[in-house]
């Protein structure tokens, strides 16, 4: 399997959609870091966008598209930015395990880089396979996706948000949005 043609690919049936980003994570994302040998039997990509996208190229491999809206990874950043880290990581466990996945645990791992044990977050792994969230490859939206994890990485607890609150600064702004716009 040729992974970066499969990834141009999906990066072109995504783009018709418009996303703010798209990430390839999980054993693509290592195989590609050289973080692993064995290639991937699938493509695991975090999608950010307005719209739910449908890949309709036939592709050589299968791909488990994890579609998030934008308010959705906003509402994590900002728990993680302001929230007690343990408060933090309580509500994302427990919204994950009322919904049955781990949506909330992929994005903040993503979010967060490698800092996330931090934050009390575990890295994922069986008997034989490690798995490292936060380990990805942006395919597109690198700018958008950047500030965000900027945002959700600078930590400012209730303090911070109170003070943010005051100066009108305590919302993610986009890469181009002005301060009086949202």
């Amino acid at each position: 399997m040729k992974i970066r043609e499969t990834i141009d690919d999906i990066r072109d049936d995504l783009t018709a959609y418009h996303p703010k980003t798209v990430l390839l994570f999980g054993s693509g994302a290592r195989y590609l870091q050289n973080l692993q040998e064995k290639a991937p039997s699938d493509l695991d990509l975090f999608y950010v966008g307005t719209f739910s996208p449908r890949l309709s190229k036939d592709l050589a491999v299968k791909v488990d598209l994890h579609v998030y809206t934008e308010y959705e990874i906003v509402q994590i950043a900002r728990s993680l930015r302001y929230s007690p880290k343990s408060l933090s990581r309580a509500k994302m466990y427990m919204k994950d395990t009322w919904q049955g996945t781990l949506r909330s645990d992929i994005a903040a791992c993503l979010l967060l880089g490698s800092g996330y044990g931090e934050y009390g977050f575990l890295q994922m792994e069986n008997e034989t396979v490690f798995r490292d969230y936060s380990i990805h490859e942006v395919v597109h939206g690198d700018k958008w996706w950047r500030a965000i994890q900027q945002y959700a990485q600078e930590y400012r607890g209730l303090k911070g948000l109170f003070f943010d609150k005051a100066l009108g600064s305590d919302r993610f702004r986009p890469p181009g949005d002005s301060p009086g716009g949202r």
